[in-house]
Order: C-alpha cells, then sequence, then structure tokens
C-alpha cells in the first residue's frame, strides 16, 4: 500500500467468533503450551518484551539483532474449557518476520486489529535512527513510514509509540516534545506537545478517550488530554525512583500502574485523587532493562516480569492492599516480557538480557542463557486418563 493511499480504510469490528471465552484461573500452576526458543550469539540475541494481538489471534515478539516475529496462537487453544496436562509443547514458529537489525526501541499493535480485515492487521515500531515504520501482520511488508524531525531538520528517533484509543492517532515520544501523527496520512506532517524530559514510555487510556500518560527517564509521568490538535496538561505524578519503562490504564480508566528501571515498585495512582499512590506491589527490577507489566481484560488480574525470572500476579480488585496471589518461576533468566491474552486464559512470556562478555574469553558461546518465547495455560486442567492409568500400572509392578 502506498503511502498516498489509505494506510487503514476499514473500521473496527471485534474478531471474538472463533474464540471461547474461559477465565483465568491463578489457582493452578503455569502449564507450558508452546515455545520458541533463540541461540545465544555472540551479538546476544535476547527477546525485548512480547504483546499479544488485540483479537487474540498472533504473538509479536522482537529479538535483539534478529528482527520481529509474529507468533501464531496453536489452533487447538482457540476453544475448550480445559487443557491435557499431557498436551506436548507447540514448538512456535514465525509466521512473519521482519528482519530489522537495528535496535528496537518500541513497538504496539493497531488496536482495531482483527484478523477477518487485512487492512487492519499491522503493528507500529521505532527504531534506532530511523522513521516510525507501519508493518503488515500478513506479509511482513513496510506500509509506510511517520518521520519526525528535530530543530536542524534531521530524521529524529522516536523512543516511545502508541496508538490513540480508536487508532486514529500515533503519538510519539521524542527528546524534547511528543509528536502525533494522522494514521491515515503518512509523512512528516505532525503536531508537537512540549516536554521538559525525554519521553520515555507512552499509553493511551481506552476508557477516556485523548487522554495519554506520557511517562519520561526523569521519573515522572505526566497525563495529558488531546482533542481538536491541542492539549491540555491535566497533572503530573511523581514517585518512582528510576525512569519510566511500562504503564497500564485499568479498564475504567481512573486507574494508571507504572514501573521504572531500576526500581522494585509498581505504582498504582487513583487518577481521581492524583497527589499521591494508591498502593505499591513489590517486583525484582534491578537493571535499567524494561520489565512489562500487563492487566487482564476484566481489570482483575496484575501480571509482571522480573529480572529474577519469576512472574508475580496480584488481585487488584481487593479492597485492601493487594498481596502478591501468585509467584511462577517460569524462566531461568530475566523474565521482560508479560502478555495477558484477551480471551482465553493464556500467559506469553519473554525472557532474556544483555550479559557482560567473558574478559578472558572474549565470548558467550560456551554459556548458555535462555531466549525464549513461552506460551502458558492458566486455566483448567485435566490429566490424561490413558497416562494416568500408564503411571498407575507401573507403580504397581513395581
Amino acid at each position: 500500500m502506498s503511502e498516498s493511499e489509505g494506510v487503514l480504510e476499514s473500521s473496527y469490528v471485534p474478531y471474538t467468533a472463533t474464540f471461547q471465552y474461559a477465565p483465568y484461573n491463578f489457582e493452578n500452576t503455569a502449564l507450558e503450551v508452546g515455545r520458541s526458543q533463540w541461540p545465544n550469539y555472540d551479538d546476544q540475541h535476547y527477546l525485548r518484551g512480547c504483546k499479544w494481538s488485540p483479537d487474540g489471534t498472533c504473538l509479536l515478539t522482537v529479538v535483539r539483532g534478529a528482527g520481529m516475529h509474529v507468533m501464531e496462537l496453536p489452533s487447538d487453544l482457540y476453544t475448550g474449557e480445559s487443557v491435557m496436562t499431557s498436551r506436548p509443547i507447540a514448538a512456535l514458529q514465525p509466521a512473519v518476520s521482519v528482519p530489522e537489525g537495528g535496535l528496537i526501541y518500541d513497538y504496539c499493535w493497531y488496536p482495531g486489529m482483527n484478523s477477518g480485515n487485512a487492512a487492519t492487521c499491522c503493528w507500529l515500531s521505532s527504531g534506532h535512527g530511523g522513521p516510525i515504520h507501519l508493518w503488515d501482520a500478513f506479509s511482513g511488508d513496510l506500509r509506510c513510514t511517520y518521520r519526525g524531525y528535530n530543530n536542524v531538520d534531521e530524521v529524529e528517533a522516536a523512543m516511545s509509540v502508541c496508538f490513540s484509543a480508536d487508532g486514529q492517532n500515533i503519538f510519539c515520544g521524542y527528546k524534547k516534545n511528543v509528536k502525533i501523527f494522522n494514521t491515515g496520512r503518512p509523512g512528516r506532517e505532525y503536531v508537537e506537545f512540549p516536554i521538559t524530559h525525554q519521553a520515555s514510555c507512552l499509553v493511551a487510556s481506552q476508557a477516556q478517550p485523548g487522554v495519554v500518560a506520557i511517562g519520561t527517564w526523569r521519573n515522572t509521568i505526566e497525563l495529558v488530554s488531546q482533542s481538536d490538535g491541542s492539549f491540555r496538561h491535566l497533572c503530573k505524578l511523581n514517585g518512582h525512583k528510576g525512569g519510566i519503562t511500562t504503564m497500564a490504564f485499568s479498564l475504567d480508566g481512573f486507574r494508571l500502574y507504572s514501573g521504572a528501571r531500576k526500581d522494585k515498585e509498581i505504582i498504582c495512582w487513583d487518577l481521581r485523587v492524583p497527589g499521591r499512590p494508591m498502593f505499591c506491589v513489590p517486583r525484582e527490577v534491578n537493571t535499567n532493562q524494561k520489565i512489562s507489566i500487563d492487566l487482564s481484560v476484566d481489570g482483575k488480574w496484575l501480571v509482571s516480569g522480573g529480572t529474577d525470572g519469576k512472574v508475580q500476579v496480584w488481585n487488584v480488585t481487593e479492597q485492601t492492599y493487594p498481596t502478591v496471589h501468585m509467584q511462577m518461576s517460569l524462566h531461568s533468566d530475566c523474565c521482560n516480557g508479560v502478555s495477558l491474552h484477551p480471551y482465553r486464559p493464556i500467559l506469553a512470556t519473554a525472557s532474556g538480557q544483555h550479559h557482560a562478555m567473558d574478559p578472558l574469553h572474549h565470548s558467550r558461546q560456551t554459556l548458555q542463557y535462555e531466549n525464549a518465547l513461552c506460551m502458558w495455560w492458566i486455566g483448567a486442567q485435566q490429566e490424561d486418563p490413558d497416562l494416568l492409568a500408564t503411571i498407575i500400572k507401573a507403580a504397581t509392578n513395581s
């Protein structure tokens, strides 16, 4: 599709017909149902998060030095209330790969993605030294670019990107401003909202269209309201010890959850009374790496990875101070990405991080680090009766 043509012509129609909804059950252990592994090279192909598509059909991940990859959800997981514990782990293979060699700063799905409508199947990415790219999720082709320029008319790389709730606009975080592009008009036409510090993280509220949270490397979060091309400052939130790396709005839009680098707390902000945090929950984050958080679509479950490889779960609908509802040791290395499926009880996780080179051997090939994209069933599970009978018979004979 050329830049002169419409980038997105169709309206958003939720694609849920093939899914049978099943709730998360964080009382059970996580059952691994899918995995994709990247080897250890000297240039360290570790993963940088993962995100389910809004329609739940596929999973997007970025691998440092090895591009972007879209994995399809195994077809047997679309329906059914439970999964057999003997189910083999599916070897996930990329349905679409984009060999983007540079460092990817941020990426996000088009919020109206519907696999039944090819025009809506796309995602954004922003990388080192280049413009913002819109990629086709079916072919991996580049649809168009959005180019932000600095004060000497040079193309500037955005550190963070996100769509507006309706997908009509793209918010891009730069060193001194947030640039807003019209999704249907690629190129260099944009409006700017000035900021004091570099925008490291952006998230748009689904419940309150036009409200955007801007996280910065200087530990602050600014909430703004955008309408008719103008911007209005709402409030500024202070409380983190490091630069903001991840945020998520609650379903009703009244809460904002945020996490920061080298900061071992997730803060929940009540945006109706934004003067102080509503509560804080702990997690293990001892590096500058982005460790993402996610909320379930019903707003009940908050999940976070950690540099210790563990995934923690909180029930944030509890009236009292929420404690860790469940803690799962899912990875042997840093778990930097978590994403909850919108319709099925499936948690996606991504692992990996930068490791210092051995000063004696000058190589990492002899060391085995985990760089994996995994899918975990967090729902009802059933024992395979044939397998159970075999185990009982073997125990009896022994």
